[in-house]
């Protein structure tokens, strides 16, 4: 997993201007930084409310947005744990001569969908960071495609009727990656107890710890290592 994100945030995305609320993309790059050294989660302050009995919440801060960078967050564990796919399967729409979103975060083996809600013909060319087609169809009004991302990468989307259209899917094996807001807030919910890998992704900012996640809340500051 780490080996992946050090080779494809080195040649990922499309620098676009925007913010995230506004389904704008967020061009993230990694550069190996400083690892932090391990240590345990602090004492919870307060209960957490977890959504079922016995799991944890990651409760923390990153750096805040950079322009229109913000800060990915992914937890591996040092165990192996089973965690189901969401039940939510994540769409790409087509809009206004846009992707929207123009960044997915989608787990392994998780199923996108692409839709197109304008009366336009357009097309969905998705490539890997190999610069290979993983797949080329045309969407007309009203129509949708579904496709497994069963392979952990970053994803170029990209629609060759109208070549200003772009987007990007990263693909992490992790099964807890969130985004953080824009003042580098981040809630990690539903998380089982156990011995993690903390990496936050900001721009050239690359941040890892090991931490001890117990049931109930707890805390991380990732933004001063």
């Amino acid at each position: 997993m780490l080996a992946l994100l050090r080779r494809v945030f080195g040649v990922y995305g499309h620098c676009l201007t925007g913010t995230l609320a506004a389904g704008v993309i967020l061009l993230v790059t990694a550069a190996c930084g400083t690892e932090a050294p391990v240590e345990s989660m602090p004492a919870p302050p307060a209960p957490a409310e977890p959504t079922e009995s016995g799991r944890a919440q990651l409760v923390g801060m990153a750096p805040p947005a950079n322009g229109v960078i913000v800060s990915i967050i992914l937890l591996d564990a040092h165990a192996e744990i089973d965690v189901p796919l969401p039940d939510e399967t994540p769409v790409m729409d087509q809009y206004g001569r846009m992707f929207n979103p123009l960044f997915l975060l989608v787990r392994q083996g998780q199923t996108v969908k692409f839709t197109n809600s304008e009366d336009d013909l357009h097309t969905v060319h998705v490539k890997d960071t190999a610069g290979e087609s993983v797949f080329n169809i045309a969407t007309l009004f009203g129509s949708s495609y579904e496709f497994t991302f069963d392979r952990e990468d970053s994803y170029d989307v990209v629609c060759n009727t109208h070549t200003e259209m772009h987007a990007d899917i990263l693909v992490v094996s992790s099964p807890y990656a969130v985004l953080a807001d824009n003042d580098g807030a981040f809630t990690v919910p539903d998380v089982i107890p156990g011995t993690y890998t903390v990496t936050m992704l900001n721009g050239e900012t690359r941040r890892e710890r090991e931490v001890e996640i117990v049931a109930g809340r707890n805390e991380i500051d990732l933004t001063g290592l």
